[in-house]
């Protein structure tokens, strides 16, 4: 077998191109601090690294999704907090103006601020969030109003999703509320059916359901003295309820005890409604710190994969730059071995 010097230059060359490669290799990594840096490295770990990452940035997306909800159900929070405020004043006019101290003349003075506590009340009823939503407008986010007048009762307020809401009446404000998801369902997938899943927050309400008056005694007559029920009753909500207390007032007549008893009906349901946010709120951070410590796990597992160890690298970078060494020097070598050299 002949072997050429053109053969031995040849291997000599290719010897020394692994070997440096194998040097900015090692190199490349040490700076990275990655021992992967391209699929190619590692094709396995490179794929499980791919799999982590996405884990961990769906796990962010939760978190923020998290963020947004707490802010909209601290906005919520604040809409029942001031109507509960605002329906306490109004409950303490109620017994004021029931005692036989007060004359007609201090009862109509009085429907003044209930004019004004019902103006604000109306303002919470209809709140609308960060994003120019309607937090109580049920699926009818983008609505003008959650609560409009009232095309069969003038002067009281009916609910979007009500007949009494005439042309306004909109059929899908009675249905559903906005749910963000802020952590893994049990199979990883977003079904219909999960609307019971803690991986789920409600972030609205329907607002026929937050303000209407439970079991409601109140007659409603238009505000005519002495006259009958009306026809066709109002929503029984607690606008409506806080309307007919102002009409009362403005005729000189004291409320009658239904108007109370119904003022502490809705007390009590929107003191539930409050704490019912603030157990959702409690949900939220529950899912952020386990949706954390998840990611903490996913983090390790990750660095395992990807990270360079330096003690190993630096070794390895040593015995590359040792094998390119010797092999420019065998190469130096080689190519003295020609027979000139002999001839001389």
């Amino acid at each position: 077998m002949r072997i050429s010097t053109n053969m031995f230059h040849n291997q000599g060359l290719s010897s020394i191109q692994s070997h440096q490669e194998g040097v900015l290799d090692t190199q490349n990594k040490l700076s990275s601090g990655k021992r992967v840096n391209a699929p190619s490295d590692d094709p396995v770990a490179a794929a499980q690294i791919h799999s982590l990452n996405r884990t961990m940035d769906t796990i962010d997306q939760y978190a923020k999704n998290g963020e947004f909800a707490k802010s909209q159900l601290a906005q919520e929070e604040t809409a029942i907090a001031d109507t509960i405020e605002s329906l306490q004043r109004a409950r303490e006019l109620a017994i004021q103006m029931s005692n036989g101290t007060y004359n007609p003349e201090n009862r109509v003075a009085t429907a003044e601020e209930i004019g004004q506590i019902i103006n604000q009340v109306a303002s919470m009823m209809n709140y609308t969030n960060s994003e120019g939503e309607k937090l109580f407008a049920g699926n009818s986010v983008n609505v003008d109003e959650a609560f409009v007048e009232d095309v069969n009762n003038p002067g009281y307020y009916a609910y979007i999703g009500s007949p009494n809401a005439g042309a306004d009446e909109d059929p899908q404000a009675n249905f559903g509320s906005r749910f963000l998801q802020i952590g893994f369902d049990a199979d990883n997938k977003l079904n219909p059916d999960d609307l019971g899943d803690t991986s789920r927050v409600r972030v609205t309400d329907n607002g026929d359901k937050v303000f209407q008056v439970p079991n409601p005694t109140t007659v409603f007559t238009g505000g005519v003295v002495g006259g009958a029920p009306l026809a066709n009753q109002p929503d029984a909500n607690i606008l409506n309820v806080l309307v007919e207390f102002k009409k009362t007032l403005e005729n000189g007549d004291p409320p009658p005890d239904s108007l109370v008893d119904d003022m502490d009906s809705s007390l009590v349901q929107l003191s539930q409604v409050q704490a019912e946010i603030g157990g959702r709120q409690n949900r939220i951070q529950s899912q952020y710190e386990a949706g954390e410590s998840f990611k903490i796990s996913l983090e390790e597992r990750r660095m395992t994969l990807e990270d360079m160890d330096l003690v190993k690298g630096i070794t390895e970078l040593t015995k590359n730059q040792n094998a390119l060494q010797m092999a420019q020097q065998v190469f130096t070598r080689v190519q003295d071995m020609s027979l000139f050299n002999y001839l001389r």
